[in-house]
């Protein structure tokens, strides 16, 4: 087992199976400079930057709207797997072998939310998160319809725990950030919001709509949103974050 660059219990990785695969690489390569592998056997595509891998596409396995889905890394797979479906999570898809690159288990919580665990090989998870390197994942937030409850399941599942400020806290660590998301939002069903380091928040908006992005105002209506929410061409949501 490969030795992760992120602590057990923190977010790790993030990929987006989507419909049409090559429209979301090139989509994402041109606003956040990835380069893209070629496709494996099964149409999975490593996205980078030069420093190292930062996400992923693949065909979409779910139906309806696409989603980004967010990794949690551990090191030890099954019993993390064990834990969340005794706190009352699904497990929608058992921990399975990568080859030597890792294992991974897709589950979803009492509401419905996916999440998936890593448990790293020779993958170790996505380069320089939250260095605010401009292409690397800035942040993950959940939105949370009932803090209450969801706290009290991802306390029992993960260890995770949802502070009064906004953060979500694993060993005393931020792993994320929470918030109550409005009460109109449509996006219930997936409720993970990724969030993007950008060089120049407000030339790159305007890059994403030229590119086919659709803004929406869930930003503003997070107290405490760091920068836009957009949609892109597909239908999934991420966020702007602007870099240090």
């Amino acid at each position: 087992m490969g030795e992760s660059r992120h602590p057990a219990g923190s977010v790790c990785w993030l990929d987006l199976g989507i419909a049409d695969v090559d429209a979301a690489v090139a989509f994402y390569g041109e606003l956040l400079g990835w380069t893209v592998a070629p496709p494996d056997g099964t149409g999975y595509r490593l996205a980078g930057l030069p420093g190292g891998l930062v996400a992923a596409f693949g065909p979409a396995e779910d139906p309806g709207a696409p989603y980004w889905t967010v990794y949690v890394g551990t090191a030890d797979i099954e019993a993390s797997v064990r834990a969340y479906a005794a706190a009352g999570g699904t497990v929608v898809a058992p921990p399975e072998a990568v080859g030597d690159v890792g294992a991974s288990a897709v589950v979803r919580d009492p509401a419905g939310v996916p999440m998936s665990f890593w448990q790293p090989g020779t993958h170790l998870g996505t380069y320089a998160a939250g260095s605010g390197e401009p292409g690397t994942l800035a942040g993950v937030r959940l939105l949370a319809a009932d803090p209450a409850r969801t706290g009290a399941f991802l306390a029992a599942a993960l260890g995770w725990h949802l502070q009064p400020d906004g953060t979500i806290t694993h060993a005393d660590t931020p792993v994320a950030t929470w918030s109550p998301p409005p009460s109109e939002d449509p996006a219930a069903p997936h409720n993970w919001l990724v969030e993007f380091a950008v060089a120049d928040v407000t030339a790159a908006t305007a890059r994403a709509l030229d590119l086919g992005a659709q803004p929406t105002d869930l930003g503003a209506r997070l107290a405490d949103a760091g920068g836009p929410t957009l949609v892109d061409p597909s239908g999934a949501r991420f966020a702007l974050t602007q870099a240090p």
